[in-house]
């Protein structure tokens, strides 16, 4: 027999199934995170997530350990600038000195 559920439910389960494959955590461990977050964004603190329409898992690409959770903005943001600290600064830099 073979189980069946509501579209909701579904999705909901794939979901889940989701977190664990890719991150390792479940959905009420994603929760948790965003509730401590304050249901938003880690960075900018917006609390629409864009994308997907929920916010993305930031992790150490190094450790692999979960830094947060970010809108599709922010992350991108962190992903393009290459997890770099130096090309993160240099463009804070640049934003200072443009407005002089």
């Amino acid at each position: 027999m073979t189980d069946t559920y509501c579209i909701e439910c579904a999705k909901e389960r794939s979901k889940e199934n989701h977190l664990l494959r890719s991150c390792g955590i479940t959905l009420q461990d994603y929760d948790k995170i965003l509730k401590k977050q304050g249901n938003k964004c880690k960075i900018c603190k917006t609390k629409i997530p864009g994308g997907y329409g929920r916010f993305c898992i930031d992790h150490n690409h190094s450790t692999g350990k979960i830094r947060g959770l970010l809108c599709n903005n922010c992350n991108v943001m962190l992903g393009r600038a290459k997890d770099d600290i130096k090309i993160l600064a240099t463009a804070i830099q640049y934003l200072i000195d443009s407005k002089k």
